[in-house]
């Protein structure tokens, strides 16, 4: 295996050659990447990074292999075609011994060794019913719609097992930075930030290059992020101010502080928090170290054995007050499902605790108060937590109608916020933070 992967950028770098390119630190990335597992690459890239083409060169390196079937997908035909006529200015403009049959305007090259390659819409849905793909490039994903990729494009790869690349400057914190994820753990993705000083031939000074210093100081920090740093931001709509790069990193648990457990039951996707609670400088501070997040189908009784599981020396548990409620053929509620496995779940049921919005307000203090100071932490395991707090959103405004307070039930990304804000309701409740008697 290895030498076959070997042999292959090898031939790839003499490739290159061949057609002239010489790919910059960023692009290097695209084209060399570092799982030999990886089928599916989400590369976020900064604007004027060279991602087209790169793109289009590594359409070039698959084009010159015998029998593949390659299609390079743009948000509509005219973005397809920058990906595709620099494929055919590289491989069909003075090569006409190599063709077999090619059109420009049909957007389609059929090489003599059996190879073809085809510029698609994701404009036009039902031009992406396909088969046998070798090789997919989809240009800014973060503008299309999550259905092309899954309804139209994923089952063109399955039978030859083809390579599927997402490029795109990102938007937001949409289906895209999911894919992104996906790279970060599991074998079969492979995800890169490329921000645009990552085209070292372009930006020789990198962050310090003339252009870029105006740009950041002519535009607002989310956007220059997002436009330039290739960052994942959100403007407008998100519930708490978390931020990885201040807020996570290395906080383990510690047997000298108090350890909580916060819950939100469902047998469809139960969630659960462990939380340690300390004091610096008279003021409490809170680290989250470990969770259970997005497990599915999970009746009550064995979520309370995967919490017990974890061992940990609990002081206390916290959940949801309705887990009082009598459920299902047992006739037993959450709370005493729990209670019979020797797991006292408490929970606040004061008027103003129950409202959500009122909670949420609550809870956003610890995070960052009106001074900036930040006091939650997460450790690097709760990444499932991290990206709950990055999509939990208000539901976007529309004109003439007016929204409810609450933020969006999603079915994902709604369940441990709802375990992280019964934490904070019951272990610092609303009205004694009223009354100063907590968080100094």
């Amino acid at each position: 295996m290895q030498v076959l992967m070997d042999n292959q950028i090898q031939y790839k770098k003499q490739w290159f050659d061949f057609m002239g390119y010489k790919p910059h630190l960023g692009q290097r990335k695209l084209h060399f990447p570092d799982k030999e597992t990886a089928r599916f690459f989400v590369m976020v890239c900064g604007r004027r990074f060279g991602k087209t083409t790169a793109s289009a060169m590594e359409a070039t390196y698959y084009a010159s292999q015998p029998n593949k079937k390659i299609w390079l997908v743009g948000l509509s035909y005219d973005k397809a075609d920058l990906m595709f006529r620099e494929v055919w200015q590289k491989m069909v403009i003075g090569r006409a011994n190599d063709i077999e049959r090619a059109s420009e305007k049909e957007r389609f090259i059929k090489f003599k060794w059996g190879t073809t390659v085809e510029a698609k819409s994701a404009d036009n849905p039902d031009s992406l019913v396909g088969e046998g793909l070798d090789l997919l490039i989809m240009d800014e994903v973060a503008k299309m719609k999550r259905k092309i990729w899954d309804m139209y494009l994923s089952p063109t790869l399955s039978d030859r097992k083809g390579k599927g690349i997402f490029i795109t400057t990102p938007e937001g914190f949409n289906w895209v930075y999911d894919l992104f994820l996906l790279g970060k753990q599991d074998d079969l993705w492979e995800s890169h930030q490329a921000p645009t000083w990552d085209n070292n031939v372009v930006f020789p000074e990198g962050k310090k290059d003339p252009f870029l210093i105006e740009r950041k100081r002519n535009m607002s920090k989310e956007l220059y992020e997002q436009e330039y740093g290739a960052m994942f931001t959100s403007f407008e709509g998100r519930v708490y101010p978390f931020e990885r790069n201040l807020d996570m990193g290395e906080f383990p648990y510690n047997p000298r502080f108090p350890t909580f457990c916060s819950i939100d039951f469902g047998y469809r996707m139960p969630a659960a928090l462990w939380f340690q609670t300390y004091m610096v400088g008279g003021i409490n501070h809170i680290n989250v170290i470990d969770e259970i997040v997005h497990e599915q189908n999970i009746k009550t009784d064995e979520f309370a054995e995967k919490i017990k599981a974890k061992r940990y020396y609990v002081r206390e548990y916290y959940g949801d007050p309705a887990g009082m409620q009598a459920q299902g053929q047992s006739g037993l509620g959450d709370i005493e499902i729990f209670r019979r496995k020797g797991i006292q779940v408490k929970s606040i049921r004061d008027k103003v605790s129950r409202n959500i919005a009122s909670g949420i307000t609550h809870t956003r203090g610890f995070i960052e108060n009106a001074q900036g100071q930040r006091f939650v932490h997460l450790d690097k395991k709760c990444i499932g937590l991290a990206e709950d707090l990055e999509n939990y959103r208000y539901p976007e405004s529309t004109e003439g109608k007016d929204l409810k307070p609450d933020p969006v039930k999603d079915g994902r990304h709604d369940h441990s916020m709802d375990a992280f804000r019964y934490f904070f309701l019951n272990r610092f409740p609303i009205r004694q933070r009223e009354l100063g008697v907590i968080g100094r």
